[in-house]
């Protein structure tokens, strides 16, 4: 069944000079078809007067030419453009019902306008290209790859979390691969911008496509691609050492995946686990020999934690190459509804110092089960009980002193609570 889905890939990229008396935004408006045909690889258009100076005078075209078109695309018009906004360039692409990835891949060519002689290219000081509204729709994920030539650095405007971003040799790599399941039955797409910049550059690549989950997913997709001669504010964008980073539940494992596109700046990276939202203790981790040259990292955490616990934690501590800390954001894996959850205490007993826990009004009388676990996530010790009272004695004497998480459950009910378990006398 093709299911047709309708999504915005901007795909803006910001040209700016050095001197102010030269810049001038950039205009797809007129252009013409001049070598290989319409919609197929090899095919290449001229934008007319892309570029203007300070004068008003003509300074560079460009040479627009798909370089690669997979089987199963279609370019349905090169661009949607409007006179109400000149400086972008909205080709709209048909992905036909057939399994595996698709994609289509351009080359943007500046060169000095009306060249008529020996092939030459006008070179761009300094480069800017970003790139937003990549979706994941379960069957399909959206992905993009801009190549700025070495060198090109990537910057954030604002927090990742959607987005798995990877380097590609001399480019960058951004996919939802692990992010929300786009609705389509909502106008909110993901607006999280992926931002590369170079200097001194002539040609820029941008490849656009979707992966399918081994499915034959079908859809239209509509771009933008938007060139201006302004950059990205320095002072305030963002440079996460952690991108996209994403956990989730497998069967009896947890994944967690995340990318580090600077991975070249970090000395090693710390997987922490905690059990209740507040103690992490490290689960694992990858000293820098481990690290890939894609930047993209996974790791598989036995599921044991959040079967038994109910929920577990998970958080990436980074060091970069000075020595500096850095701490993603916490990701949290839940196996049971909120509704199933149950607020307990602990006390201590006065008289002979045990740790006790104060059954909830709707435990009492009933089966409680206890799982002790210490400061490694290990399980030391379970205890069943059905309490005529108000108290159940957690009986922890022959234990070490120490930090211990005790998981209590009753019928469909469970509860968390942290301990700290001192010497018995």
């Amino acid at each position: 069944m093709k299911t047709n889905f309708f999504f915005l890939l901007v795909l803006a990229i910001l040209v700016f000079s050095f001197s102010p008396t030269s810049a001038q935004d950039i205009s797809f408006t007129n252009y013409k078809l001049i070598g290989g045909a319409a919609g197929q690889k090899g095919a290449t258009y001229r934008f007319s007067s892309v570029t203007k100076n300070a004068f008003g005078k003509s300074e560079a075209d460009c040479i627009v030419k798909i370089e690669n078109i997979t089987p199963g695309v279609v370019l349905k018009q090169l661009n949607h453009n409007t006179s109400s906004n000149l400086s972008t360039f909205l080709p709209e692409v048909e992905y036909k019902a057939i399994n595996g990835p698709s994609w289509i891949e351009f080359s943007f060519t500046f060169v000095p306008h009306n060249n008529a002689g020996e092939p030459s290219t006008y070179m761009l000081p300094e480069i800017t290209t970003s790139v937003s509204g990549l979706n994941n729709y379960g069957q399909a994920h959206e992905f993009a790859e801009c190549n700025l030539g070495r060198n090109s650095q990537v910057v954030y405007e604002s927090e990742i979390t959607q987005l798995m971003v990877s380097a590609t040799g001399s480019g960058y790599r951004a996919e939802n691969k692990w992010g929300t399941e786009f609705n389509k039955n909502s106008k909110n797409q993901n607006t999280e911008k992926l931002i590369l910049v170079n200097k001194n550059i002539s040609t820029v690549r941008v490849k656009i496509g979707v992966n399918r989950n081994n499915n034959e997913w079908a859809g239209n997709s509509r771009y933008t691609i938007e060139l201006k001669n302004s950059s990205p504010d320095f002072s305030k964008v963002h440079m996460p050492l952690i991108v996209g980073f994403q956990a989730r539940m497998q069967l009896d494992i947890v994944e967690l995946a995340w990318s580090c596109p600077n991975h070249q700046n970090i000395q090693d990276i710390a997987v922490e686990r905690s059990l209740d939202g507040e103690i992490f203790r490290v689960a694992g981790g990858f000293k820098k020999s481990e690290m890939g040259n894609n930047g993209m990292f996974q790791f598989i955490d036995e599921a044991k934690y959040a079967t038994t616990m109910g929920a577990v934690f998970y958080r990436l501590r980074t060091r970069n190459l000075q020595g500096e800390f850095e701490y993603s954001a916490v990701k949290m894996v839940a196996l049971n509804k909120k509704d199933d959850f149950v607020k307990t205490e602990i006390s201590i007993d006065p008289s002979t110092g045990a740790t006790i826990l104060m059954t909830p009004l709707g435990w009492q009388q009933k089966q409680i089960f206890a799982e002790i676990y210490n400061d490694k996530g290990e399980l030391v010790k379970k205890i069943s009980d059905q309490p005529e009272g108000v108290q159940m004695d957690l009986d922890m004497k022959e234990l070490a002193a120490g930090a211990y998480v005790v998981r209590f459950t009753c019928g469909r009910q469970y509860s968390t609570q942290y301990v700290i378990h001192s010497e018995s006398l």
